[in-house]
């Protein structure tokens, strides 16, 4: 039987590829890059704050979405605590919230011979309510990409034919989607996934997607170090000098803009047009600590109190320089 369980479960994940990972490696993920899984799968991964409420009500209510399932349509569901893993690739992993027991064959759900004993798996999710545009209609298959990647995956490395998928949305929106295996979809995922994992085992970094990809990656400069510039890195300096002319001109108009507006008011603190508000200009209080005076008077509090952090800075150079 090739599945983890107990103690090791965590570590394990860190070593293959799960259903949380697959959209990111493939670039459909809002929340992770293919080189934000590369540093996890690396164990070079900044460690974050596990107490995130999101992820902590999104586990707690997982059970109650599941049992909502079952009371809903009456079918019978199970836990399947193990990692399953890919009977021919070692590294795809499947982590599946729920399988749904097939009435067919007697007994709980076993994973035999790289397959699971069912045709159908469960995932529980929960998403906020103002996410309830990206969910498609009660009983059809719209579901986000990046969940679609997911159940994709988990139907290849398990062989069920179906994944219902049910989500609580806004915490009184239930919806529940059934979505079919798609063989030559998850053919290609599993083929990025292993080009993604030749570059785990072999220390490659795959090219950043992101500005703040670029900057994990090379967070310092060598000192006096320079560079001779690529064709595309040369026009994109340009192009962004431009870029920047335009937001420029842009600041300029809005300022313009601003001071007819304010003009018109003077001391007003709304502007009605037709006897309907278009604008209000009053004020606003804000409150900051004087770092400069508290360093000054008090050094050893704002000790206490002060990190440094330093991130490389990209600034274009004039022509004037």
């Amino acid at each position: 039987m090739n599945q983890i369980v107990g103690r090791d479960f965590l570590a394990r994940r860190r070593h293959g590829i799960g259903g949380s990972d697959i959209a990111a490696i493939v670039g459909l993920s809002k929340f992770a890059t293919p080189y934000d899984v590369w540093l996890s799968k690396r164990g070079e991964a900044v460690e974050e704050d596990g107490d995130k409420p999101w992820l902590y009500w999104g586990s707690i209510l997982e059970d109650v979405v599941a049992k909502e399932y079952a009371l809903r349509t009456g079918a019978k569901v199970q836990r399947v605590n193990a990692q399953l893993i890919h009977p021919e690739h070692s590294f795809a992993m499947a982590n599946i919230d729920r399988a749904v027991v097939n009435p067919n064959i007697r007994g709980n759900v076993r994973w035999i011979d790289g397959r699971l004993t069912t045709d159908r798996i469960l995932e529980c999710k929960t998403a906020n309510g103002f996410a309830a545009s990206v969910w498609g209609a009660d009983g059809t298959d719209e579901i986000p990409e990046n969940y679609l990647c997911q159940v994709q995956w988990y139907m290849g490395i398990t062989g069920a034919r179906y994944a219902d998928l049910a989500v609580l949305i806004g915490g009184s929106d239930y919806r529940s989607y059934t979505i079919e295996a798609h063989p030559e979809l998850f053919a290609d995922l599993l083929t990025e996934a292993a080009v993604f994992w030749k570059l785990v085992e072999e220390g490659i970094a795959p090219d950043p997607e992101t500005v703040a990809d670029a900057q994990a990656r090379w967070p310092q400069h060598l000192k006096a170090k320079s560079h001779m510039a690529s064709g595309a890195a040369a026009r994109a300096v340009d192009d962004l000098a431009e870029i920047k002319e335009q937001m420029a001109d842009l600041k300029r108009r809005e300022d313009e803009l601003k001071l007819v507006i304010m003009a018109d008011m003077q001391d007003a603190e709304v502007l009605t047009d037709m006897g309907e508000p278009i604008a209000t200009w009053k004020m606003q209080v804000s409150e900051r600590i004087d770092t400069r005076a508290l360093r000054k008077d008090h050094p050893e509090i704002a000790a206490l109190y002060s990190t440094e952090s330093t991130t490389r800075v990209l600034r274009l150079k004039s022509k004037k320089d």
